[in-house]
């Protein structure tokens, strides 16, 4: 179900498309884009992957 689905993801981009697709969106500074640039995106960002699936899991609760 959309609304219990949450992106994890490394740029603005893939918060758009989970955006579109009706789910919600971490973003994961590990990728080429800097920290600003992915929290314009209005979504949580996170610094590790383990942080990343916690606040997936808080998100989808």
């Amino acid at each position: 179900h959309p609304a219990r689905t949450v992106v994890i993801g490394d740029a603005a981009d893939d918060a758009v498309a989970a955006r579109h697709a009706g789910a919600r969106a971490v973003l994961y500074t590990g990728g080429s884009h800097s920290r600003a640039s992915l929290e314009e995106a209005g979504v949580p960002v996170v610094d590790t992957l383990r942080e990343a699936v916690a606040e997936a899991q808080r998100l989808a609760a």
